[in-house]
Order: structure tokens, then sequence, then C-alpha cells
């Protein structure tokens, strides 16, 4: 009985342990089709996303970058896009590990209108963190067709974060991004838990050699 309760503490306090460490991916593929419409705010993976305008490409339009899924984008033209804040739809903290960018529409589409991917971080306490990607305009992913280029990002902590794009005047800028790596902060509970665990570990350990 005392071997059974010691490996199902060790048991419990790994698979706890593996939570804490776990990233995902917000890949947009969840979402109802909208025929690349018009979006306020959706939630996708866990996490919301809001912004006065921007698109979920569903829709394969030949005029546009392509990621091989879904994906999330906002123009230039006529002034009509936006920036995009995401947050933990459950209001948890997270890490960004790392996310794709790309320009949004294809090389020599008279629309293009991009120079950089502003990504804005707001930490819990108060920090801001903020990073710019200069999107390069070229066709360089997979085979060719893939037009989104990683970048890692490694912000720990966040409230929220914001997308939004500039132009080379540093205007707004067309925009899109993919399959962003996150994960989640554990809950002050959870590290109680670990905690607790481990004491209780160390402690049949401790009685199993001298009674050993």
């Amino acid at each position: 009985m005392k071997t059974l309760t010691y490996a199902s503490i060790i048991g419990a306090t790994s698979f706890a342990l593996s939570g804490v460490t776990h990233a995902a991916a917000i890949t947009f593929d969840d979402l109802a089709p909208t025929n690349n419409g018009i979006s306020t705010a959706v939630t996708s993976d866990g996490f919301n996303f809001a912004g006065d305008h921007f698109h979920i490409i569903d829709t394969f339009d030949s005029r546009l970058v392509s990621s091989g899924s879904n994906y999330l984008s906002a123009e230039a033209a006529n002034d009509l896009g936006r920036s995009v804040t995401m947050t933990h739809a459950g209001g948890s903290l997270f890490n960004l590990i790392g996310l794709e960018v790309a320009e949004l529409w294809i090389p020599g589409e008279l629309l293009n209108d991009f120079s950089d991917v502003i990504i804005t971080g707001n930490q819990f306490g108060g920090g801001v963190l903020s990073t710019s990607i200069t999107l390069d305009g070229i066709r360089d992913g997979v085979g060719g067709v893939d037009d989104f280029q990683w970048a890692a990002i490694g912000w720990t902590n966040l409230v929220s974060v914001t997308i939004t794009g500039a132009n080379s005047t540093g205007a707004f800028g067309d925009y899109s991004i993919d399959n962003i790596n996150v994960s989640l902060v554990p809950e002050p509970e959870t590290y109680a838990l670990l905690l607790a665990g481990l004491g209780i570990v160390g402690a049949f350990a401790r009685r199993r050699a001298i009674n050993g």
C-alpha cells in the first residue's frame, strides 16, 4: 500500500508539472468559416482576439498570402485594418513563445502596403514589452507558397498581447499572423500543489530510508 501511494504521488506530481510546461499553438483552424469576412472579436484555441476590423482568412483567394490553413490578417487599404489584442479566455497569464507573421497580399498586388509587424506585450505587474519584425515581401515559405516567417519572442507572465502593422511611413500597414505558440502560467494554487506533493514524496523517501 505504501509503495502504491508513493508511486501515485509521484505520478500526480509529474502530471501537474507537465501541465506547467505544456505549449500550444493558436491556429484559427477551429473557427467557423466566414468567407474572409470582417471580424471584431473571435475566440480560438482558448484565446480571445479583439479589434475594430480584421479578418480570419479561411477561403482561398489567389491575391492573398497562404499559410496552408486559416490565419488572422488586417489590411491597410482604405484605412480599414486595425490592431488586434489577444488575451486568455479564462483570464490566465500566459507566455508568448513565438508566432508566424506575413504580409497580406502576394508580391505584385497593387494593394500591398506593409513594412513591419509590431508586437506589444503587457505583463502582470505593469511591464510593457515591444518588438518589431520586418516583413521581407518574399514567398519564401515551404515550396515557395507558404509566405509566413517564424519569429521567436520568449515573453513571460503576459496579461495581453497587441499585434499591429506599420508601413514604410509609419502609418498602419498590412499584416497577417498564424501559429501563435503560447503556454499558460500556472496559478499559485498549482505551485502549492506541486510543492506539497514533492514534500510528501520527500517524507515518504525519508521514512522508507529510516525503516530500511
